[in-house]
């Protein structure tokens, strides 16, 4: 989200403070099943991102002409592996502390 044009740069509405807004009025029980899932989806964004890595590593080691295609997709991965930690942070924050998570 951005906020208005000040000389061709956007100024950042504040993404913590936008995540708080919509936790807020959830109950200690939404949010400690947000935070579970949270986690989970941040255990497979990260297996996909070690996935994506580890073919680029092969791609680069063989120097097969997929290399650049492989990169994009690994920087893809690794940043909706950051944006869901953010996520996750916040959750956590608010619940106070790291709820157990079941076995996949």
């Amino acid at each position: 989200m951005t906020t208005e044009n000040n000389g061709g740069r956007r100024g950042d509405v504040d993404v913590a403070t936008t995540m708080a807004n919509l936790i807020e009025p959830l109950s200690l029980t939404q949010i400690e099943k947000l935070t579970i899932d949270a986690i989970q989806e941040h255990r497979a964004l990260l297996a996909k991102a070690e996935a994506a890595f580890e073919s680029l590593e092969s791609a680069e080691a063989a120097d097969a002409g997929t290399a650049g295609e492989l990169r994009e997709t690994y920087t893809r991965m690794m940043l909706a592996a950051r944006a869901q930690q953010m996520v996750l942070a916040a959750l956590i924050e608010r619940l106070g502390f790291i709820p157990s998570v079941p076995s996949a």
